[in-house]
Formats: structure tokens, C-alpha cells, sequence
């Protein structure tokens, strides 16, 4: 499928302009690519560099740079040229997507793959626990294992506007000036301020449960197709016929870990504590060390869910843990050799 997608687009994108549709167009456009093989790769290290730095002049030159207003012709050729330079070489994408060179770095103690640009920021969980990133106007992802979120380092324009594959639960701040909006599994996903879960597996039908506050499903292009959820309610974007099916989350499920509760301990062994959150929270919580399971433990987890409770006890006992299904592994980190 071919998107067609212009310099106007790109300088909407850029400047937070863009409606929730563009942004879809502009988000498909942009994963067709990925989907590609990269011809730098047969290339060595110096020219890969020298490609860039030539790509990246000439698209600001071009583009960023370019007075687009005038006659009709203009536009047309200026686009076609930028969709034929680009269409070849996909390691080179993400300069249009932000205007600029990137720079990956990783993050030691997660594990998470950071790609950031002027504008853009990327995070990749490749670990096996729950990533939190929080993001500039407060509002926390909780990214689970193999999820990636695309993100604006700063919010701006009149959406907060993110993209995610794989798994994510959301905590958004309130600000109904802004609605934020999801790109996930070929819906668009719009809140103004609730929790809410995502999960856009590949090969899977999309699925979106909520927790507190109200959601809002559509379909591109499906203008009758909106869904609004409520707590409790959930809704499977069924791809085979490109349809919304509502449905009932039930109590007993992946959903019981994003539930806040009020928990508190007053010098209470670890293993006691790991065993209140099995109850609490329906999961396997344990570690194999027996000197971690004897260590007294005071805490007062009030309004928290179980991945945020998890954060404290690292960040706390210095320890890490692996999540597979229901089953979470504690243990303890090894001494840095710094």
C-alpha cells in the first residue's frame, strides 16, 4: 500500500499541527518502511556516514528549508523526489521524522534502547520486567517486555500525540485542551485523562481495557466506527473483518496487576511481604535467595499498583526481577565494577 504523504505533511508533523488522521497516514507511511531491507548494510561504516551527512543536508535544504506556499506543480515535484530518495534507503527515515541526525544510546540499568532527536524519542524494553517512562507532560507508560513507544521529547499542537507496539498500560494526565492519542494495531486511541491497557501484538487482534476514566476507539477512515469504554470495559479490534467488538474485561486477568490497592509493612520478612502481593495482585512473586527472603522490610504502598510497587522494591532493596506470564522472579544486583 502506498501512502501519499507531502512535505506539507511533514512540516504538520513537525510543528504538533497534525490531526489524529494525518498522524495515522503519517505513522503507516513511516512503519512500510521498516518492514524493508536496509541497503547500508552492504555498505562500510565511512560511507554510511558520508550517505547520511549528504541525505541530511540535502532534505533540509529541500524541505525543512524549502517555501512551499507557491504554485501546485512545485509541490508535487518536491514530494515525489523525497518519497523516491527515501523509499531505498530505510535506516535513513527517522531523519524525516525528526529533521535531524540521531544518536542511540543504551540505558544500563534497563536495558532500554533510547534513540533521541530534536523532537523525537524512542524506547525499546528489551528486558524482561516492566519498563515506566514518564513522559514530559506527566503521564506515565508502563512498556511491558518487547514493546516499543514512539514519543515527542515535548508535548506541543493540540494533541499529545504517542505510538506503541506490543503491551503498555497508561496513566494520563488530565488536560482536556489536549487530547492524547494512541497509534496502536491500526486503531486511534483518544483520552483526555484515565489508566488504561493496550496490547498491539503482532499477528493478534488489537485489545484496549480500561481501568479509571473513558477511552474512545475508531478506526481510520471508519468515521461511524467510534467505541467509548468505561471502566471494567474493553474493546478487541478485530483485523480479518476491520471491526470493533466491545466486551467485558473480567476481574481475574492480566488487568488485576494495574489495580491500586493499599498495602503497608512495618518490618515484615521480604518473603512475607512477596507473598501479600501474590494475593493481592494474583501473580507468582519470589526469589531464590534465601538471605533476600529474610530481610525486614518497611514500606507503605498507598494508591499502587503492582509494577509501580516492583519500581520501589528495586529501587530500594537494589535488586531487579524477570516477568514471564504470571511468574516474577526477584534476585539481587550484582556489584557494579566501576
Amino acid at each position: 500500500m502506498k501512502y501519499q504523504v507531502t512535505p506539507e505533511l511533514l512540516h504538520k508533523y513537525l510543528d504538533g499541527e497534525c490531526t489524529p488522521e494525518d498522524a495515522f497516514l503519517l505513522y503507516q507511511w513511516y512503519d512500510a518502511f521498516e518492514k524493508q531491507d536496509n541497503p547500508l548494510d552492504t555498505m562500510s561504516p565511512i560511507e554510511q556516514e558520508a550517505l547520511k551527512m549528504l541525505m541530511l543536508q540535502n532534505f533540509r535544504n529541500k524541505v525543512l528549508g524549502a517555501d512551499i506556499t507557491d504554485e501546485e506543480p512545485v509541490k508535487k515535484a518536491l514530494s515525489v523526489k523525497l518519497l523516491y530518495t527515501l523509499s531505498g534507503i530505510a535506516a535513513m527515515l527517522l531523519l524525516v521524522w525528526a529533521g535531524f541526525s540521531l544518536t542511540p544510546k543504551k540505558d544500563r540499568d534497563t536495558g532500554g534502547v533510547f534513540t533521541t532527536a530534536t523532537e523525537q524519542m524512542e524506547v525499546n524494553n528489551l528486558t524482561n520486567s516492566i519498563y515506566k517512562q514518564v513522559l514530559s507532560d506527566g503521564s506515565i507508560v508502563w512498556l511491558s517486555p518487547k514493546s516499543k513507544l514512539r514519543y515527542p521529547k515535548k508535548f506541543a499542537g493540540a494533541y499529545r500525540q504517542v505510538k506503541m507496539t506490543g503491551e503498555a498500560f497508561f496513566e494520563v494526565t488530565k488536560d482536556h485542551a489536549h487530547p492524547f492519542i494512541i497509534y496502536s494495531g491500526g486503531v486511534i486511541t483518544r483520552v483526555w485523562g484515565t489508566s488504561f491497557r493496550i496490547r498491539a501484538v503482532q499477528n493478534a487482534n488489537t485489545e484496549i481495557s480500561v481501568v479509571t476514566g473513558k477511552v474512545s476507539v475508531k478506526i481510520p477512515d471508519h468515521g461511524d466506527s467510534e467505541v467509548m469504554l468505561l471502566p471494567a470495559q474493553k474493546v478487541v479490534y478485530q483485523q480479518q473483518n476491520n471491526s470493533l467488538k466491545r466486551g467485558v474485561e473480567a476481574k481475574e486477568s492480566a488487568m488485576r496487576i494495574w489495580q491500586k490497592a493499599t498495602i503497608s509493612f512495618d518490618n515484615v520478612p521480604l518473603s512475607k511481604v512477596l507473598s501479600t502481593l501474590d494475593q493481592q495482585y494474583g501473580m507468582h512473586i519470589h526469589t531464590d535467595d534465601k538471605e533476600l527472603s529474610n530481610y525486614l522490610f518497611k514500606a507503605d504502598f498507598t494508591g499502587q499498583n503492582l509494577p509501580a510497587i516492583l519500581d520501589m522494591l528495586e529501587n530500594s532493596l537494589n535488586v531487579s526481577y524477570t516477568m514471564d506470564d504470571t511468574d516474577i522472579i526477584l534476585y539481587r544486583n550484582k556489584p557494579s565494577t566501576n
